[in-house]
């Protein structure tokens, strides 16, 4: 399978520079054996942690050590992992809806591997994690953080005037 790949004719791979306008080119994607090591754990962790079915409370979810979860920010990023996020605890495989948030999937993707609770809470409600976040659920984890504070809410008149 190829890709396109933009890439500057100022890169050093001709000696005389006729334009300064990016150029595209066909790559192809070239696999190294490491790389199919890595796609077969990545689904050895999606055979051992399945999506779980919705009826399964979520203190019945099977655990996921917090360094399984961790870890599929870095495979993500090699091509390969889980699309997973952590919202208090339970860990949601959103590899599949991503394309589908209505938010975008940039804003899936910047907390993969991490917790983003207060601000899953701060545009959803418990109706939206009940019909899309319920069928998505892998597993439960403890010990991942949120790295961004929390920012306080306000209601009503600003204190400052």
């Amino acid at each position: 399978m190829g890709w396109l790949s933009l890439r500057s004719r100022l890169n050093g791979s001709s000696p005389h520079v006729t334009s300064f306008k990016p150029s595209t080119e066909h790559v192809e994607q070239i696999k190294h054996a490491e790389h199919f090591e890595h796609a077969e754990h990545v689904e050895e962790i999606h055979l051992e942690y399945p999506i779980q079915d919705s009826s399964i409370p979520d203190s019945d979810l099977p655990y996921i050590p917090a360094a399984v979860v961790r870890d599929q920010k870095s495979s993500l990023l090699q091509g390969q992992g889980r699309v997973w996020i952590v919202v208090d605890t339970v860990i949601y495989d959103c590899t599949q809806f991503i394309d589908e948030h209505p938010g975008g999937e940039t804003v899936i993707r910047s907390f993969v591997g991490e917790d983003c609770s207060w601000q899953f809470w701060r545009f959803h409600d418990k109706a939206i994690m009940e019909q899309w976040g319920r069928p998505l659920r892998v597993g439960r984890t403890e010990g991942i953080r949120n790295r961004f504070k929390e920012m306080p809410k306000y209601f009503g008149p600003s204190r400052s005037r």
